[in-house]
């Protein structure tokens, strides 16, 4: 590629050679010409003027034609010459101009040197030559009138009897070798000092360093084109001889080059630190002494990128992140962070598979769907916004082999481009681990804190005296549990329905007392407890599991007490409440409670003997009548749109009458609800293989034994009320041990009554102390 001002200086010399070849060819024709006219002769003065004009044609023909102008050297002197040789042709009897013809042939030479290309100029000298040889042969005389004269003022001899015309292209022929020698020796020192200032322009317009060259007086010599463009210089040419100061745009970099100048500038290296237009930048600064003239050379190398690089590379290594680069085939690239392989648990992650050290903490599916979302990374198929809701590794469970840990690693991707048209993602592993066990701890301890508020609300409203007779009826609960599991006697299946029926009553007296935490706590170990008596084979791990969680709830039980006795010391003047009246007021809540949960509507009626209540034993009675109470809510009363659909009233009543007759205590509840539902019934017995047939189940009293089996329920859904299949085998089993009897009576959308009979116990019987 040509230099910009180099073109301009050969065109300039074209202009030059041209308009010699112009006026030479339009001068010497007019001349010529007159010359001719005052020597009488028109024609040929007209046809002078014809070869003149079509001279001065053909050469702008050829000057506009001919695009590579360095072919000029030959045409534009070749066309003078031609124009000279037909005048010199034309007057072969020689004239008053013919003796300046030779001359005028060696102006030629010089004209084609203007042009600055050798080879064109040496053929056209070769070719010009040929022609005054050709010339010389055919004895066309060039050399004047007057040349025989000069010719006997020398020793004839010396020249062996050479005609004049063949010494005059002799000597042509030698003037033009010397001349060519003179021009070769010109254009080659001439085009290796162009050649030398075009590559150095060229290395300052294309070096990507700042560099000003500078003399004594700190005056610019020249800039390059980058140090132009950070002064907002359009042309560099404009601030030579202008202070080199001013060319930094900074103060920072004004005071720095004034430093600089102030050196020794030998050897000069430091590192610059400044902001330009807001911009943060490095360079490192190197000046020297010019070698051949007095002055310093200034050049900035621009650090900035990889003082940027070492910036990010020291906070990659320091910061706690695993930060990598992953190509398309997941492989992890060598260039990661120093935390990395502790996070990840590797010595070196190069060139591993990113998803093979996923596989062991996800599932095959989940480890399809982060290869899914890789893809739409790479392929850039949603905005980084989008991206990012979407990422599957946002917060998993991380597992490492090699130390058999588990860890929770929080992930970010980017997609970046890495030249070459080479997309990767960069991720960045955060080990969250400690992070989420605090939240989880936190969580934890704002939970414990919200169920002790709970459960002091909730004992707020419970009379010291119904709390007394809670913690004995829990106490006994508990310690018929201990009994049982050291029972070596009992399998683990007999031991968990033991275990079973106390913690339902256990349920059942904390929902009376509206101790909705407690009971919800009890509510999940019955579940277990259910999960474990329903399996084939229940494991010891299961069962010291039920142990430990026994054992919390005991230890919840206790900090009841010391609770209860703060609220109590705050407390003054409140009413004692009878044994009769408490229990009556545990059973209305309980129906309250069921039935607000449900959505139904109930009326809980009372018309007892409290003698006869205070005869009988209470704990039996409370846990048979809770149940009792509960299984009319849940199973017989209807809701209101059902009940209204009946022609009924929306608001179902429970009726509970407790009388004596004979020595026997007859304890009554009956609702008026749907009655029970046989079909319901059958069906359950059918799906748990109670019955073979549909037949064998239209025995009604048969189909009443089922609903007093363990886990027998009809309802389809479980609750902290009932569907569990445990209320009713309470109610037969107590009644059961007190010697006494149970019957029912129901009728379809009349209701279902519920007879109690447990024999008056003596004062002072085994079965009193036990029962009360």
């Amino acid at each position: 590629m040509k230099n910009i001002s180099g073109k301009n200086r050969k065109r300039f010399s074209f202009q030059v050679g041209n308009a010699i070849a112009f006026l030479g060819i339009l001068l010497l024709g007019c001349i010529y010409g007159a010359v001719m006219q005052t020597q009488g002769s028109p024609g040929i003065f007209v046809m002078m003027m014809v070869i003149t004009l079509t001279g001065l044609v053909v050469l702008v023909v050829v000057c506009r034609t001919i695009s590579n102008y360095e072919k000029l050297a030959f045409w534009t002197p070749g066309i003078f010459f031609a124009f000279l040789s037909v005048l010199q042709s034309i007057q072969s009897r020689g004239g008053a101009w013919d003796e300046y013809y030779l001359p005028l042939c060696i102006a030629c030479c010089i004209l084609s040197c203007l042009y600055d290309n050798y080879t064109q100029t040496l053929l056209f000298v070769i070719v010009q030559n040929l022609t005054l040889g050709v010339m010389a042969l055919s004895n066309v005389p060039f050399m004047g009138p007057n040349s025989d004269k000069i010719l006997h003022l020398l020793n004839p001899e010396l020249y062996g009897g050479i005609s004049i015309t063949t010494l005059g292209w002799m000597s042509s022929v030698v003037a033009d070798f010397m001349l060519m020698v003179a021009f070769g020796v010109l254009y080659r020192r001439t085009k290796a000092a162009l050649e030398r200032r075009d590559s150095f322009k060229t290395l300052m317009d294309t070096t990507p360093n700042y560099i000003a060259m500078v003399d004594d007086l700190n005056r610019v010599m020249n800039i390059s084109s980058n140090l132009a463009k950070l002064a907002n210089i359009e042309n560099p040419e404009w601030v030579i001889g202008s202070p080199v100061i001013d060319l930094f745009p900074s103060m920072e970099m004004k005071e720095l080059a004034g430093d600089l100048l102030r050196k020794t500038t030998r050897n000069y290296e430091e590192m610059w630190e400044c902001w330009i237009n807001g911009e943060h930048r490095y360079f490192k600064a190197l000046g020297d002494d010019l070698p051949d003239e007095k002055g310093i050379l200034i050049n900035l190398i621009d650090m900035t990128h990889l003082a940027e690089r070492d910036e990010i590379a020291a906070m990659k290594d320091n910061l706690d992140i695993g930060i990598f680069f992953m190509d398309k085939d997941y492989i992890i690239q060598d260039n990661y962070s120093k935390s990395l392989p502790r996070i990840l648990g590797v010595k070196d992650p190069y060139g591993m598979n990113f998803t093979d050290l996923l596989s062991a903490s996800v599932t095959p599916s989940e480890l399809i769907a982060i290869k899914d979302y890789f893809v739409m990374s790479f392929e850039k198929q949603f905005d980084q916004e989008m991206l990012d809701d979407i990422n599957p590794l946002n917060e998993f469970r991380y597992y490492i082999a090699a130390s058999k840990e588990w860890k929770i690693l929080h992930v970010e991707f980017v997609t970046v481009e890495r030249g070459h048209g080479q997309t990767m993602l960069m991720a960045s592993i955060y080990d969250i681990t400690a992070r989420v066990e605090l939240q989880r701890k936190l969580a934890e301890e704002e939970k414990r804190r919200q169920e002790e508020m709970r459960s002091l609300f909730e004992l707020i409203n419970v009379e010291p005296k119904v709390f007394d007779e809670f913690m004995e009826d829990v106490n006994y609960e508990f310690e018929q549990i201990d009994n049982i599991l050291k029972n070596q006697e009992l399998t683990a299946h007999e031991s968990l329905v033991e275990v079973y029926k106390s913690v339902h009553a256990i349920k059942s007296n904390a929902v009376i007392l509206g101790l909705a935490t407690f009971g919800g706590k009890v509510h999940a170990l019955e579940s277990d407890i259910k999960r474990m008596r329903e399996a084939e084979e229940t494991p010891f791990s299961d069962m010291l599991h039920l142990t430990l969680e026994i054992e919390k709830l005991m230890q919840e039980k206790q900090n009841f007490r010391v609770t209860l006795e703060k609220i109590n010391s705050f407390r003054s003047g409140a009413k004692i409440k009878s044994n009769n009246d408490m229990l009556i007021e545990a059973l209305t809540k309980a129906c309250e409670k069921a039935s607000a949960d449900l959505e139904k509507k109930v009326n809980f009626v009372v018309d007892v003997d409290r003698d006869v209540m205070s005869k009988g034993p209470r704990r039996v009675m409370k846990e048979t009548l809770m149940q009792l109470v509960r299984n009319s809510v849940v199973h017989g009363i209807e809701s209101p749109e059902e009940r209204t659909a009946k022609g009924k009233d929306e608001t179902g009543v429970i009726y509970l009458s407790i009388k004596t007759e004979k020595d026997m205590i007859h304890i009554r509840l009956r609702d008026d609800g749907g009655g029970i539902d046989y079909d319901k019934i059958r069906r359950k017995a059918l799906e748990r293989g109670f019955i073979k047939s549909e037949a064998e189940g239209r025995d009604k009293n048969k189909l009443l034994h089922f609903i007093f089996a363990p886990g027998f329920s009809t309802a389809e859904t479980e609750t902290v009320h009932g569907g569990r299949g445990i209320g009713l085998n309470i109610v037969r089993d107590k009644v059961k041990e007190l010697g006494g009897n149970l019957k029912i009576q129901s009728e379809k959308d009349k209701g279902t009554a519920f007879n109690l009979y447990i024999p008056l116990p003596h004062e002072g019987s085994a079965e009193e102390k036990a029962a009360s």
